[in-house]
């Protein structure tokens, strides 16, 4: 967290140098990218710190609940939003509270007649080493072009 602090003073000095409409394209590069890196890492069972997910739980038989990978599809659902002060990237809706629920390792009833449950920690969306030095790469690649 306190990285994400730094990378926000660090962006906060930047942004007094740029126009409005050259702080809403970096903020446009920025969320997109971010974007495809956070669907990539979903798509391989990854946290941000590269570990994999903790696995379903199996049946009372001993079989892992579904034969598919977790959050399969959940990727093609982040969602950016960017403008001349910031740039975000998650997810929306009920794609959105089903991602807090593992980002967050909730409890929940998962039907109206279920018994609550806890979710183990997923993390979909963060920040890794990686994902800074990327963002750091793009913005001097953009204040060089420009």
């Amino acid at each position: 967290m306190y990285a994400v602090k730094g990378l926000n003073h660090w962006l906060d000095q930047l942004a007094v140098l740029l126009e409005p409409s050259q702080r809403k394209e970096l903020s446009r590069l920025l969320s997109q990218g971010l974007r495809i890196r956070f669907r990539e890492r979903i798509k391989k069972q990854r946290d941000p710190n590269g570990d994999k997910f903790v696995p379903r739980k199996r049946d009372q038989i001993g079989n892992i609940k579904r034969q598919s990978a977790m959050f399969q599809n959940i990727g093609k659902q982040l969602k950016t939003d960017y403008s001349v002060d910031h740039a975000a990237v998650g997810f929306g809706g009920r794609t959105g509270f089903v991602a807090s629920v593992h980002q967050e390792g909730k409890s929940i009833r998962p039907s109206k007649n279920a018994r609550s449950t806890r979710y183990p920690v997923r993390e979909l969306v963060g920040f890794s080493k990686d994902d800074q030095e990327w963002i750091k790469s793009e913005i001097t690649k953009f204040l060089t072009i420009k």
